[in-house]
């Protein structure tokens, strides 16, 4: 199964990742209310924590008096679990080091914050480190000190007070001084000392450490390789502590070759290892292997190879592939058949194959997956027997059908121009929505946009995933476009150029999922606004609390939550998504562009 793509969007919220590099990135403490809140009890939890800790190991501490002590078995067939539980009852913190070798939802996370700072062009002097500290009630785990690393402290559960200070400051004055609850997080730069104390209730955070290469690090793994600098500075040999003379340093060449060796020295994360040469047996030139998610690839050359590498491993080939390697280090999907030519014959299966052994590529199983619809010419008869394609062909329905487009408001159909919503009389079925959400939630996460982000964060709690154009996806893009062209027609009187956009597959969390009011017409794009806005409920009503679709004009209506309803309504209405409080809201929401003002 593929993995999730998770990352800096998980733990900064709706603050960018390059505004929060900019302006923040070891400058400045910075409190984010709510950032990580998705990740509340599916991340980490109480229960995985006393489940990890039980047996004891190096990787677990007892932190007493500011000091923490590994806790180690006295015998190798006994659990340590109930000293464990004395040490933690008595008011000593426990601390689980390690934490993204021994849980993968928190390696995965670590390994997507390590793509992004890749992305970012920020270089990890070593992969990024997860603790988690579980404290009781009215304790303190560490004395005030601070780290040579930054951290970003995500809390999972209960409540937890954080002072930091500014570095070398021996004054009082904290820079930020909060209680953390589920779901904030707190970045401290490296430098920065900080302290940390429980109140009434106990609390469980996961510090993430980012090592990132410094300036220090750097100039020192140059020197390294100039002999005056390897003698010692003192002896019988040396006439005084002088410092030789500095050498000419290729910082970009030394920058180049670092990435590498920070890429190559990722560990592979679990799934797929063991079963990947098995996949390889089975690639054809027409066979489409998609790339891994969170396995990020470079390509150079080195001493006249084409060299790619990635997590755990390195590929060198002929220099003559360097074409080759350079489009595998960047594609997300291809089949060996689009391989680029190179005026040579090199084998292109047998390369692709490599590639997924290696498990940096997978073959895509669409067997599960819709196939692509074609469009039926809709009977005469006028709107009311318009038709479009239906869900995608299937193995019990070979034959694709046609689909109302009705729009009707209540039971009956929608008469004369208006404003407002409509949908379509016929539902999509149960198993057009399970094919639409297995087509969907696997595809990588991106962060949920608003407009004016900074001004009012918060404004949006989702999971969202953009849906691009393909094969188990192609008939939903021509569904959304016929259903707001028939929309236009008989309705809104609105000239449309397309879908403009990739869709949205929105999934809303409890406790956390909402949208607050907005419209969805221009957010400053530079294309065409948006015209006509296309919402499929993909969860049963029954299954989820709160969530309500609601629009205002004359009066504040709500809109079908039947699974399968299919909504339209011009995406300048001003509408809202209500907190979800329990279950969880699935949707596909589209839009259709068009001319300013027609």
């Amino acid at each position: 199964m593929d993995t999730e793509k998770r990352g800096l969007a998980d733990v900064l919220g709706s603050l960018d990742a390059a505004s929060f590099l900019r302006m923040s990135w070891e400058r400045e403490a910075l409190l984010l209310r709510g950032a990580a809140a998705p990740l509340v009890g599916r991340l980490f939890t109480i229960e995985d924590f006393e489940r990890l800790a039980w047996g004891g190991g190096a990787d677990l501490s007892v932190v007493r008096e500011g000091r923490a002590r590994p806790v180690v078995p006295h015998h190798s067939d006994r659990s340590p679990g109930r000293d464990v539980l004395t040490a933690y009852r008595s008011g000593a913190t426990l601390l689980l080091s390690l934490l993204a070798r021994r849980c993968s939802p928190v390696g995965e996370l670590c390994r997507g914050i390590e793509f992004d700072l890749l992305e970012l062009g920020v270089l990890p002097a070593e992969p990024v480190s997860a603790n988690a500290y579980l404290t009781p009630p009215r304790a303190q785990g560490f004395d005030r000190h601070h780290d040579d690393h930054s951290v970003l402290v995500v809390q999972l559960h209960g409540t937890k007070r954080w002072e930091v200070f500014a570095p070398g400051s021996q004054r009082s004055e904290a820079l930020v001084s909060a209680t953390l609850e589920p779901g904030d997080v707190l970045y401290v730069p490296q430098g920065f000392p900080h302290v940390a104390h429980t109140a009434d209730e106990a609390s469980l955070h996961l510090t993430l450490g980012l090592h990132t290469l410094s300036w220090a690090d750097a100039v020192a793994d140059m020197l390294r390789d100039h002999e005056p600098f390897r003698r010692s500075v003192t002896g019988p040999t040396v006439l005084g502590p002088a410092l030789p003379d500095l050498p000419d340093l290729d910082v970009p060449a030394y920058l180049r070759e670092r990435r590498v060796r920070c890429i190559v020295g990722l560990d592979p994360l679990p799934g797929g290892q063991l079963v990947a040469g098995d996949a390889a047996t089975a690639i054809a030139p027409d066979t489409v292997v998609r790339r891994v998610p969170l396995m990020p690839s470079d390509s150079d050359s080195d001493r006249g190879l084409a060299r790619l590498t990635f997590p755990g491993g390195t590929l060198r080939l002929d220099g003559r592939l360097q074409p080759v390697v350079d489009h595998v280090s960047k594609a997300e999907s291809f089949t060996p058949g689009e391989l680029p030519e190179v005026g040579q014959h090199y084998d292109a299966v047998e390369l692709t194959r490599i590639l997924v052994r290696h498990n940096l590529f997978r073959p895509v199983d669409d067997t599960a997956g819709p196939a692509s619809s074609v469009l039926t010419a809709a009977p005469a008869g006028g709107p009311a027997t318009a038709s479009a394609p239906a869900a995608p062909t299937r193995a019990e329905d070979p034959v694709p059908r046609t689909r109302d487009l009705t729009l009707v408001r209540g039971s009956g159909p929608s008469a004369g121009r208006h404003l407002g919503w409509m949908r379509l009389r016929e539902r999509l079925t149960a198993a057009d929505c399970d094919a639409l959400v297995a087509a969907c939630r696997d595809l990588p996460l991106t962060a949920p946009t608003t407009v004016d982000e900074a001004g009012r964060p918060g404004h949006r709690r989702a999971e969202t995933r953009h849906v691009p154009k393909g094969p188990r996806t192609e008939w939903i893009y021509r569904l959304v476009d016929s259903v707001a062209r028939e929309a236009a027609r008989t309705a809104y009187g609105f000239d449309l150029s397309g879908i403009t956009r990739a869709p949205q597959y929105v999934e809303y969390l409890p406790g956390n999922g909402h949208f607050h009011r907005h419209n969805d017409y221009s957010h400053d794009q530079a294309d065409s606004p948006r015209k006509i806005t296309v919402i499929v409920q993909l969860s049963d009503a029954s299954s989820y609390g709160g969530g309500a679709l609601q629009m205002f004009g004359v009066d504040t209506e709500e809109l079908p939550r039947e699974r399968g309803s299919v909504l339209v309504f011009p995406s300048l209405i001003d509408h809202r998504v209500t907190p979800v409080t329990k279950g969880l809201r699935r949707a596909l929401v589209a839009w259709v562009a068009g001319p300013r003002l027609r």
